[in-house]
């Protein structure tokens, strides 16, 4: 609880802002009578904590790796307590950006796992290999996820977390927000740690 204490008060703007974002989306839930509201609300207060434990130990993270976070954080709660505008599914994960192309539902999964890999990143910053394990801890976050959906989805018929090949296509998008975040922080640097030109120099003394 003093890991969370200390983050919020060092960064009270995002602090704010997820704080509006879980008041305003759970009234919405409540009027909806999205009763699984009662699951997202302990998932994203876990999320929270990890991100508290991360500033702790491994910290303290830049407030400008926590925004993306918050952004995150309210692109999940809008995507299953919000209705879809178009009327096509239940949920606002449902809805179709680019017909055929790209849902919603994977725009909210490639960029939240790219926020995480830079987290991850940031947090392996003194080690050998930062970019490699920002990549592998994300795509951990993802799996877990996904296994957790899967799993209550299958006691839970009303779920709204979607079929196999749903899921297949999370995974997807995982693996191409992190490879974008990764190949970002390649050419330009950890945010709040290295710069492009200073960490391309760093790989190459450990080359040589």
């Amino acid at each position: 609880m003093t890991a969370l204490v200390t983050l919020m008060r060092r960064n009270p703007g995002p602090a704010l802002l997820l704080g509006a974002l879980v008041a305003t989306f759970t009234v919405v839930g409540v009027v909806r009578g999205v009763w699984f509201l009662w699951v997202y609300l302990p998932a994203l207060a876990a999320c929270v904590g990890l991100v508290a434990a991360l500033d702790h130990l491994r910290g303290p993270l830049p407030g400008s790796l926590l925004w993306p976070l918050v952004v995150w954080a309210g692109m999940h709660l809008a995507g299953g307590l919000a209705a879809n505008p178009t009327g096509e599914s239940e949920i606002l994960y449902g809805m179709w950006l680019i017909d055929g192309v790209l849902r919603y539902d994977q725009l909210v999964h490639g960029f939240g796992i790219a926020a995480a890999t830079v987290v991850f990143a940031y947090a392996a910053r003194h080690s050998d290999r930062p970019l490699f394990w920002g990549f592998v801890l994300s795509q951990v976050v993802g799996l877990v996820n996904e296994t957790a959906e899967n799993t209550f989805a299958a006691f839970v018929e009303e779920s709204n977390v979607g079929d196999i090949v749903n899921t297949m296509g999370d995974l997807v998008w995982h693996l191409i927000g992190a490879a974008v975040a990764t190949l970002w922080m390649a050419r330009r640097g950890i945010p709040g740690h290295l710069r492009g030109e200073s960490y391309a120099a760093v790989r190459r003394e450990r080359s040589s």
